[in-house]
C-alpha cells in the first residue's frame, strides 16, 4: 500500500494503537506494511547555516500540535527539525514533543523553542523558564533557543538573553541562539527586516525564523541575503498568503459586526446612513477584487486553495538559500500531505498559477509584518498583527490561540476604528480594504 494513499485520520490512527506504550514503534492502520527499503518521504536536506546540521527541507511547525503521535509520524517520515515555543498551547506543543521523545533518536533531530522576553528580564528568569521548556520536552538540551517575535531592534542586544545563552551553552544545555520576528505591533517598533538585519550584524545569532511568501518578498529577500553573508540558518514561516473573504451587505439580515460598527460610530455622532454608506463602499471595493476570483474558480475549481498552499510552499522550496520551511502540521493528514512536497520543484504551470493569484489576491492579503498603515492610524491599531491573528484562526485552525492573542491587545483592537475616516486605506501600498478586513477579523477573533 502506497503511504501517499493513506487516510491517516486521528480516529483511525488511535483505533490501531497510535498511543502505544513508550519504546514501541509507530503503529500504522490495518493493512499497511512498511517495507524495509521504503524511503522516508523527506527527499531533500540542506545545510542549516553554520550549525552544520543537515536539515529536512520541510520542518515541523509544532505550534498547533498537542498530540505526540503527530510528532512521531513526522519524524518517521523524515522530518528532523521541530519548532515549538513556551507559549504554544501554554506548553502543550512542548509536551507533545516530550511524548514523542522516547521514540526518536535525539542525536538526529534539531529542536528549537522560543521565549517572549520582557525588555529588562534577567538571566535567572530566562534560565528558569528554559528549564521548564526542557522538562516539558523531556530532553537534557535544546538545539536552539529563540528570542520569540522580536518587535524592536532593542531586543537584539537583550542582556539577560545573551547571558543565559552563554551559561546554558557552557553547561551543554543549549547549542545555538536564534531570533524570530513578525514585524511591529505598534508605533515605534521596528520592521521585520530591520530587526533581523541588526541581528545578523550582531553576530551572536545562528538561526532566524521569519515570514516569506511569494507576495511578501521585499523584506524577506534582504534577510535571506544577510543570512547567507553571515552563514546564519534560515527557516521560513507564513509561506502561504492567507486572506479573508468580506461578507456582503444584506439589508434584511446584516452581518452582526457591521451592526456593531454602526452602533459604535453612532455613539460618536455618525449618522446610521453615513455608517452604512461607508460599509457599502468598503464592500463594493472588496467585491470588485473578488470578481477577479471568478475566472480562477472556473479554471481551477475547488482545488484552488489546496493548490495555493502547495505551490506557495514549493515557491519557497525553490530558493536554495532558504534552508527549511516551518509548516504547521496539526494532524496526520497534514503531515502526509506537506511532507510529500519535500524535494519537489515548482512546475511552470504552478508558477503561472501563482502569478495569476498574485493578481487575484494581491490586494486582499495584509502583508505579515507590514507597518505602512500604522503611522496613519490615529488609534494606533496594529492592523498587520490583527490580520496575522486572523491567519492563525482561519488558515492554521488555531482558533483558541488566535482569540487569546487578540484579547491580549486589550482596547487596541478594532473597536478603536469607530468614527474613523480610515486613513489606512490611502496609506496601504497594496490596496487592501483595511476597514472591511478588520471588521471580518474582529468577528472571528472576538467573543463579543
Amino acid at each position: 500500500m502506497n503511504p501517499d494513499d493513506l487516510n491517516l485520520s486521528r480516529r483511525s490512527f488511535l483505533k490501531t494503537g497510535g498511543a502505544a506504550i513508550a519504546g514501541s514503534a509507530l503503529i500504522y492502520p490495518p493493512g499497511f506494511r512498511r517495507k524495509k527499503e521504503e524511503p522516508n518521504l523527506v527527499q531533500r536536506h540542506r545545510l542549516l547555516g553554520r550549525t552544520g546540521f543537515e536539515v529536512s527541507d520541510i520542518s515541523m511547525g509544532a505550534a498547533p500540535v498537542s498530540d505526540g503521535n503527530v510528532i512521531r509520524l513526522s519524524y518517521d517520515r523524515g522530518v528532523n527539525y521541530f519548532d515549538t515555543a513556551e507559549g504554544y498551547g501554554n506548553g502543550a506543543s512542548e509536551r507533545a514533543i516530550g511524548e514523542a521523545m522516547p521514540h526518536m533518536d535525539r542525536a538526529k533531530i534539531f529542536i528549537t523553542t522560543k521565549l517572549l522576553l520582557e525588555p529588562e528580564e534577567g538571566e535567572d528568569s530566562i534560565r528558569e523558564r528554559f528549564a521548564v521548556c526542557l522538562e516539558r520536552m523531556k530532553t537534557d538540551y535544546a538545539d536552539a533557543l529563540f528570542v520569540h517575535d522580536a518587535q524592536d531592534i532593542s531586543l537584539v542586544a537583550h542582556a539577560g538573553y545573551h547571558a543565559a545563552v552563554k551559561s546554558l551553552k557552557a553547561e551543554g544545555r543549549l547549542k545555538y541562539a536564534g531570533i524570530s520576528s513578525h514585524g511591529p505591533r505598534g508605533r515605534g517598533n521596528s520592521s521585520m527586516d530591520a530587526v533581523l538585519l541588526a541581528a545578523a550584524e550582531d553576530g551572536r545569532f545562528d538561526l532566524m525564523l521569519f515570514s516569506c511568501n511569494f507576495l511578501n518578498t521585499e523584506e524577506s529577500d534582504r534577510v535571506v541575503e544577510a543570512c547567507k553573508e553571515h552563514s546564519i540558518g534560515t527557516t521560513a514561516m507564513k509561506t502561504v498568503p492567507g486572506y479573508l473573504d468580506v461578507q456582503p451587505w444584506d439589508e434584511e439580515n446584516p452581518f452582526q459586526p457591521y451592526l456593531d460598527y454602526i452602533e459604535r460610530v453612532g455613539e460618536q455622532g455618525v449618522a446610521r446612513e453615513v455608517a452604512i454608506e461607508r460599509i457599502k463602499f468598503w464592500i463594493a471595493s472588496q467585491q470588485g477584487i473578488q470578481k477577479r476570483m471568478t475566472p480562477f474558480a472556473e479554471k481551477h475549481g475547488i482545488d484552488s486553495q489546496e493548490r495555493l498552499h502547495d505551490a506557495s510552499i514549493q515557491w519557497v522550496l525553490n530558493n536554495p538559500d532558504m534552508h527549511t520551511i516551518c509548516v504547521s502540521m496539526p494532524d496526520f493528514d497534514s503531515v502526509q500531505r506537506f511532507i510529500g512536497l519535500s524535494g519537489t520543484e515548482l512546475s511552470l504551470g504552478d508558477a503561472s498559477f501563482l502569478e495569476e493569484m498574485r493578481y487575484a489576491i494581491g490586494d486582499r492579503y495584509c502583508r505579515h509584518g507590514c507597518r505602512e498603515c500604522l503611522a496613519a492610524c490615529p488609534g494606533e491599531v496594529p492592523v498587520s498583527t490583527i490580520m496575522r491573528y486572523s491567519y492563525y484562526f482561519a488558515w492554521q485552525r488555531r482558533e483558541k490561540y488566535a482569540m487569546g492573542k487578540y484579547a491580549g491587545l486589550g482596547d487596541r483592537n478594532v473597536t478603536r476604528c469607530a468614527a474613523c475616516d480610515a486613513p489606512c486605506l490611502a496609506a496601504c501600498p497594496h490596496g487592501v480594504q483595511v476597514p472591511a478586513n478588520l471588521l471580518q477579523a474582529h468577528a472571528l477573533l472576538s467573543l463579543a
